[in-house]
């Protein structure tokens, strides 16, 4: 059964990021444990196909998320377009990885979700990002890499 769950965000002194949680979706596996099915734009810790423990909240087919119970292989990102150039580019690159990418707005930011699959040369990719960071371009952060990922793969 798909379901909703919903992780706290703090927001820093600057209201950063533009919202307080942010809803996932996800199929219930039973005994308070989901599978997140879509990238995160700004809950840490949390990627694709993770599978989470979550609580049940007063809305029906809402959890509260808890904790990563059984983390994926996929590296969880966000991208703010700082450049609107640069929309057609990213989409292009990341689904040439078959990557999971999503798009949203949250007032002034334009921002792009993306769950890396293992598969994707990953330390390119994040060469490729911070080229275009230092041009001012794009913002990203890494919101939940796999642990067994090897350092030469950051």
């Amino acid at each position: 059964m798909v379901c909703k769950v919903a992780c706290r965000l703090e927001q820093n002194a600057e209201g950063f990021p533009p919202i307080a949680v942010e809803i996932l979706n996800a199929i219930d596996l039973g005994h308070e444990q989901f599978q997140i099915k879509n990238a995160p734009f700004f809950a840490e810790g949390v990627a694709y196909d993770d599978v989470v423990r979550a609580l049940p909240t007063d809305v029906p087919g809402q959890y509260q998320f808890e904790t990563v119970v059984q983390a994926s292989s996929f590296i969880s990102l966000s991208l703010i377009i700082m450049d609107d150039s640069m929309d057609s580019f990213l989409m292009s690159l990341l689904r040439g990885l078959d990557c999971v990418v999503e798009y949203g707005e949250f007032g002034a930011y334009r921002v792009l979700s993306v769950a890396v699959p293992e598969a994707a040369n990953y330390a390119a990719l994040r060469n490729q990002l911070q080229i275009l960071e230092d041009k001012g371009q794009i913002s990203f952060a890494e919101l939940a890499l796999p642990k067994a990922m090897s350092p030469q793969a950051r």
